[in-house]
């Protein structure tokens, strides 16, 4: 009888053993791998130009990107292995293998909604973000070691919401704010002059420079309106409101304005995304014509929305949480397995066939 209830004892000892075990390979593996709706954000790559999107989110064996809202990106291109990802509440992170892995880099901004690579020489960096709750921008010249403030907005809550470098100088930086202004620097962020102030305070949601005129700029103010300079940003017009023609005077935009996209290959195209469909501009926002987008997107902010640098006839478009990609005459659709919306776009400058996504909570 004892040799029995040594038996059971040790039995049941072993069970105890064994639960114990796998509860805590349970709870060990949780921490590495999350597959809660919290952890499904981060950064999608398509290496087949949009058709299908994969999770590119390893940072180490214990974290990863899919639990942060990214709010921008940026490629080098010289090196397109070398990415950028801006997030909302930590801080920036590179990856060096075309986001097969990402480290953090310490930059003490939240919100990062803009980074930009100096075309020229790409260790210089400029980024945009909220230090304490104000906007600034800080550069980098040696890929992200050191940081130096040049510039920097005099109240809380404004954030830098737009940037871009001019294609032919390094040097001459763009920025545009969420309390509507378009600054200017020509000196690397030395010295900055005001170009511009939306009406109302309307947030400036993108900025862009024409392919081919670089003297162009292309400036989105949130839902109303696209301006356009094409002085290097002097002076502005208003491309909704310019004089047409008696036959160009219907072939305007419609609906709330949400993205913009201009061709980085051939001069003169540009595309907004509202809440009314996509329309596209082949002479400089002049004219514009709607583009034949699946019906049941038509009502649907378009968020984001991006032309190929390798093809301007070639758009990748969000509605919701399916992502289209023109295909000739047709359209490729995908979902994106999450919960959360597309923030941003991005094309390999070098590489045709891939594409990133960015992805946000949207509450």
């Amino acid at each position: 009888m004892a040799f029995l209830y040594i038996v059971l004892y040790n039995l049941l000892y072993m069970k105890y053993i064994f639960i114990t075990i796998l509860f805590a390979s349970v709870f060990v593996l949780s921490g590495c791998i999350d597959s809660s709706s919290s952890a499904n954000g981060g950064v999608l790559k398509s290496e087949d130009e949009g058709r299908t999107f994969v999770p590119y989110n390893v940072i180490d064996e214990e974290h990863s990107l899919a639990r942060y809202d990214i709010l921008s990106l940026a490629i080098d291109p010289s090196n397109n292995d070398i990415v950028y990802a801006g997030t909302k509440l930590q801080d920036m992170f590179i990856s060096e293998n075309g986001a097969q892995s990402w480290t953090r880099m310490q930059t003490a901004l939240t919100s990062i909604a803009s980074i930009v690579v100096n075309p020229f020489n790409t260790q210089t960096l400029y980024v945009g973000g909220l230090h304490e709750g104000r906007g600034i921008v800080i550069k980098s010249v040696d890929a992200g070691q050191t940081w130096e403030r040049v510039y920097i907005e005099p109240q809380d809550g404004t954030n830098i919401t737009a940037m871009v470098t001019s294609p032919v100088d390094g040097n001459m930086v763009y920025i545009g704010t969420s309390g509507g202004t378009i600054a200017r620097t020509l000196d690397g962020g030395a010295t900055w002059e005001n170009l511009y102030h939306a009406k109302d305070n309307k947030p400036v949601s993108d900025l862009r420079i024409d392919a081919g005129d670089t003297h162009t700029l292309y400036a989105l103010i949130h839902q109303i309106d696209v301006v356009k300079s094409r002085d290097d940003g002097i002076t502005f017009e208003s491309i909704k409101a310019m004089e047409r023609e008696d036959d160009a005077k219907d072939k305007i935009y419609d609906g709330k304005l949400y993205s913009m996209a201009v061709s980085p290959a051939v001069s003169g195209v540009i595309v907004v995304g509202t809440d009314k469909g996509i329309f596209r501009s082949d002479d400089y926002g002049y004219t514009w014509n709607p583009v034949d987008v699946i019906a049941s997107t038509i009502g649907i902010p378009i968020h984001a929305i991006e032309i190929s640098p390798h093809n301007a006839n070639q758009l990748v478009y969000v509605a919701a949480k399916a992502v289209y990609t023109s295909v000739g005459g047709s359209w490729s659709i995908t979902d994106t397995a999450s919960n959360r919306s597309v923030s941003v776009i991005m094309h390999d400058p070098i590489d045709a066939n891939v594409v990133y996504l960015g992805l946000i909570k949207i509450k």
